[in-house]
Protein backbone atom coordinates (compact mmCIF):
# COMPACT_ATOMS: atom_id res chain seq x y z
CA UNK A 1 0.00 0.00 0.00
CA UNK A 2 1.11 3.57 -1.30
CA UNK A 3 1.87 6.27 1.99
CA UNK A 4 0.09 9.44 1.42
CA UNK A 5 1.19 12.02 2.72
CA UNK A 6 -0.84 14.67 4.84
CA UNK A 7 -1.44 17.84 3.10
CA UNK A 8 0.28 19.81 5.44
CA UNK A 9 3.58 18.78 3.82
CA UNK A 10 2.43 19.44 0.11
CA UNK A 11 4.95 21.62 -1.32
CA UNK A 12 3.16 24.51 -3.14
CA UNK A 13 3.57 24.56 -6.47
CA UNK A 14 3.80 28.49 -6.84
CA UNK A 15 3.86 31.57 -5.12
CA UNK A 16 1.08 33.46 -6.65
CA UNK A 17 -2.77 32.74 -5.76
CA UNK A 18 -4.42 30.10 -7.43
CA UNK A 19 -7.66 31.80 -10.11
CA UNK A 20 -10.92 30.90 -8.80
CA UNK A 21 -11.65 29.07 -12.65
CA UNK A 22 -8.30 27.14 -12.19
CA UNK A 23 -9.30 25.55 -9.09
CA UNK A 24 -13.04 25.12 -9.96
CA UNK A 25 -11.33 23.26 -13.59
CA UNK A 26 -9.06 21.10 -11.32
CA UNK A 27 -11.87 20.41 -8.81
CA UNK A 28 -14.14 19.28 -11.28
CA UNK A 29 -11.20 16.89 -13.15
CA UNK A 30 -10.69 15.35 -9.86
CA UNK A 31 -13.93 14.44 -9.38
CA UNK A 32 -14.56 13.20 -12.93
CA UNK A 33 -11.21 11.21 -13.07
CA UNK A 34 -12.65 9.49 -9.64
CA UNK A 35 -15.79 8.82 -10.86
CA UNK A 36 -14.20 7.27 -13.58
CA UNK A 37 -12.51 4.88 -11.44
CA UNK A 38 -15.38 3.92 -9.23
CA UNK A 39 -16.95 3.23 -13.08
CA UNK A 40 -14.22 0.99 -14.18
CA UNK A 41 -13.89 -0.88 -10.89
CA UNK A 42 -17.37 -1.57 -10.27
CA UNK A 43 -17.40 -3.37 -13.98
CA UNK A 44 -13.96 -5.27 -12.99
CA UNK A 45 -15.98 -6.60 -10.01
CA UNK A 46 -18.95 -7.53 -11.93
CA UNK A 47 -17.28 -9.14 -14.57
CA UNK A 48 -14.94 -11.17 -11.88
CA UNK A 49 -18.71 -12.20 -10.19
CA UNK A 50 -20.50 -13.62 -13.24
CA UNK A 51 -16.99 -15.45 -13.96
CA UNK A 52 -17.16 -17.04 -10.52
CA UNK A 53 -20.61 -17.76 -10.67
CA UNK A 54 -20.26 -19.33 -13.68
CA UNK A 55 -22.58 -17.17 -15.36
CA UNK A 56 -19.86 -16.10 -18.10
CA UNK A 57 -17.28 -18.43 -19.30
CA UNK A 58 -13.43 -17.44 -19.54
CA UNK A 59 -14.17 -16.38 -23.38
CA UNK A 60 -16.69 -14.20 -22.24
CA UNK A 61 -14.94 -12.69 -19.39
CA UNK A 62 -12.60 -11.71 -22.02
CA UNK A 63 -14.60 -10.50 -24.32
CA UNK A 64 -16.66 -8.24 -22.07
CA UNK A 65 -13.22 -6.74 -20.56
CA UNK A 66 -12.78 -6.04 -24.36
CA UNK A 67 -15.59 -4.31 -25.33
CA UNK A 68 -15.47 -2.47 -21.96
CA UNK A 69 -11.52 -1.58 -22.86
CA UNK A 70 -10.42 -2.69 -19.59
CA UNK A 71 -8.79 -5.82 -20.81
CA UNK A 72 -4.90 -3.86 -20.41
CA UNK A 73 -6.07 -3.36 -17.12
CA UNK A 74 -5.84 -6.99 -16.20
CA UNK A 75 -2.86 -7.94 -15.88
CA UNK A 76 -1.19 -11.00 -17.97
CA UNK A 77 -5.00 -11.19 -19.66
CA UNK A 78 -4.73 -10.68 -23.91
CA UNK A 79 -6.72 -11.25 -26.46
Amino acid sequence: MNHLSPPALAVKSSLREDLPSERDWLLSSLRTAATRSRLKTSLLETIHVALRQKRVDCAGAVKWLEDEGLLGDVPGVQR
